[in-house]
């Protein structure tokens, strides 16, 4: 018989429910992921799952069962509780019943550019997690490398962001927190070429050429790529759009910039 956890002052229940404030995560290093398809992902990735909470209806179903074997060959431990103690510690509204706490992977930025070919995206500054979550997910789509999340930009271990993804969190390093020209210098010291998003630019990506290396920048959703940073790029590109919108999401740029550096990879000489 399964042992219900029955009171939300229960410290397992406290714990969970911290992680989601940032200040938290920070500390503990550990996120949450919520959710059946999204733990899927998880587990099939080897992400290193530390706790495993499920409710009480969910505990019952079928689909739990398949769970609870892979649990148990992993030696993850599981609490269970009761469904309002359980939808409490969750950030969506229709919660599916089962969560998982995470370590954050680490990746090593530096290891990353010195690889000889190497196609990545830098945030800077953006504020949207589903911006931020679709990008991910269009990154891992089309093959990049890597994406890097500037300081100033959203969480990526914020609940919106994670669930944006899709799992594609999971499959491809995605770094945060790291200063932007900071960045870029060691990208140029890479010889990896930089291309920024520019609606005001005069060149088009679709002139663009295959770079062996190279990076997208998108900016921030309102502002755009701020003045200093653009001056400092090799180039900078627009979209160009034949109908009648002045602009384009940030997360719609950011994953046909990308598709357009798959283009070129597959068809054109190295530059």
């Amino acid at each position: 018989m399964k042992e219900m956890i029955e009171s939300s002052a229960n410290k397992t229940i406290k714990y969970i429910k911290s992680l989601t404030m940032k200040k938290y995560r920070d500390e503990q290093d550990k996120f949450i992921i919520e959710g059946e398809k999204l733990i899927e992902e998880a587990l099939n990735y080897k992400v290193q799952i530390s706790t495993v909470l499920v409710s009480e209806s969910f505990a019952a179903s079928n689909k739990y069962n398949e769970f609870a074997v892979v649990f148990n060959d992993n030696n993850i431990p599981v609490y269970y509780t009761e469904d309002k103690i359980f939808k409490s510690v969750c950030e969506t509204d229709t919660p599916q019943g089962i969560l998982a706490v995470s370590a954050k992977p680490e990746y090593d930025i530096d290891s990353i550019i010195s690889k000889d070919e190497l196609s990545l995206i830098l945030l800077n500054e953006l504020r949207d997690p589903g911006n931020v979550g679709t990008i991910i997910r269009s990154a891992d789509a089309c093959g990049l490398d890597a994406v890097i999340i500037s300081k100033g930009s959203v969480d990526l271990y914020n609940g919106k962001t994670i669930r944006a993804t899709m799992g594609s969190l999971f499959h491809m390093p995605v770094i945060q927190g790291l200063d932007t020209q900071d960045t870029l210098e060691k990208l140029k010291n890479n010889e990896v070429i930089t291309i920024g998003a520019d609606p005001h630019s005069s060149e088009s990506c679709i002139d663009l050429l295959h770079y062996k290396k190279s990076a997208i920048i998108i900016g921030n959703e309102s502002q755009g790529i701020n003045s200093d940073i653009k001056s400092i790029l090799d180039i900078n590109v627009k979209i160009p759009m034949p109908g009648r919108a002045e602009s384009l999401n940030a997360g719609i740029a950011a994953s046909i910039l990308m598709y357009e550096l798959y283009v070129r990879k597959r068809g054109c000489p190295a530059q």
